[in-house]
């Protein structure tokens, strides 16, 4: 601040104050110290004041010309001071700004570390409450198991109890009214009837729980022969196919031997025939001394099929018939 106002005062000074008027100045405080070095000189240095006389205008031009050089860098330096001096009041301005963002950021950077470290706290206590639950939860569901438990097993002594007490309540039902009033001989009667049909109630129920364990074996071993049996029925239906595969098999050998045996005796019937016919033939033809041939000529016969069976008995049983009554006329 002392440097700024001391630049302007100085300013100041050089605008009251021109330039012609410094180099004025400083002539005459030239020409004022040359006339006392030539007073002081004067006894025997007339030449040294001559040549310094002449080498004066010289002296003063250059002299001139350095204050010239000197002021104009005065300027230009005070000039440079002042823009200095500005950029010095900008920069403390920017620094002074620079300052109250580094405050401003310090203390959003503690805000935000203080909420960080809170929701890092609050994250921590609710994940630590958050394991208190799930256990007391696990335990909670652990006793309710257990409780269920108890009160399924509560339940069911008190749905058998609840028969006893249906059964007391039945046998009150059926006391007459006055039955404290009564005789102790009463009251011990009804206790032996009670106890004689419990125990007659614990046999019958013994004898069921047998009866029910006989079922139970008999049902197991009807389970165990039903299965046997179906398996002996899989083995003899397995066994049957192959019999009847077997039947079936045999049954065409037998009809293929059968057609084969009826094809033989067909022709052996046949050749028997033929040979008959030709012995009769030769025979009548021995007794006639002469052949028929009109009525023994015949082609050729073929082998007999079992389809022409019938027409070729019929063409023998006709020619069986000519030539006996060929030989009826021979005789007579």
């Amino acid at each position: 601040m002392e440097t700024s106002a001391s630049w302007k005062n100085t300013k100041k000074w050089l605008s009251k104050h021109n330039l012609n008027d410094q180099i004025n100045i400083l002539k005459r405080n030239h020409q004022h110290s040359a006339n006392r070095k030539h007073f002081n000189n004067e006894n025997g240095h007339s030449i040294l004041f001559s040549e310094q006389k002449n080498s004066k205008p010289e002296r003063v031009e250059n002299l001139l010309d350095v204050t010239k050089d000197l002021w104009d860098k005065r300027k230009s330096f005070n000039d440079q001071m002042l823009i200095n001096s500005e950029r010095r009041e900008q920069l403390k301005k920017d620094l002074h700004y620079l300052h109250k963002r580094k405050v401003k950021c310090q203390l959003s950077i503690r805000e935000n570390d203080a909420k960080r470290w809170r929701a890092l706290q609050k994250f921590c206590t609710d994940n630590h409450l958050c394991t208190i639950r799930t256990k007391e939860k696990h335990q909670l569901k652990a006793e309710l198991q257990k409780a269920k438990e108890a009160h399924a097993t509560l339940s069911a002594k008190a749905a058998d109890l609840r028969k006893y007490e249906n059964y007391m309540m039945k046998v009150i039902g059926s006391l007459p009214k006055d039955y404290i009033k009564l005789a102790d001989d009463v009251i011990a009667g009804l206790m032996m009837r009670y106890n004689t049909l419990y125990a007659t109630n614990s046999r019958l129920r013994q004898e069921l729980e047998a009866k029910s364990e006989e079922v139970r074996i008999a049902q197991s071993d009807l389970k165990r022969l039903v299965e046997a049996h179906r398996i002996l029925l899989l083995g003899k239906d397995s066994e049957l196919s192959e019999l009847y595969t077997h039947w079936v098999k045999m049954n065409d050998e037998y009809q293929g031997a059968q057609q084969s045996l009826i094809h033989s005796h067909d022709e052996l019937a046949h050749q028997e025939r033929t040979l008959a016919m030709r012995s009769i033939i030769s025979q009548l033809a021995c007794d006639t001394g002469k052949l028929p041939i009109s009525i023994c000529s015949r082609p050729e016969l073929e082998p007999a099929h079992s389809t022409a069976v019938t027409v070729a008995s019929a063409s023998e049983f006709t020619l069986l018939s000519r030539l006996t009554s060929a030989q009826n006329e021979v005789a007579q």
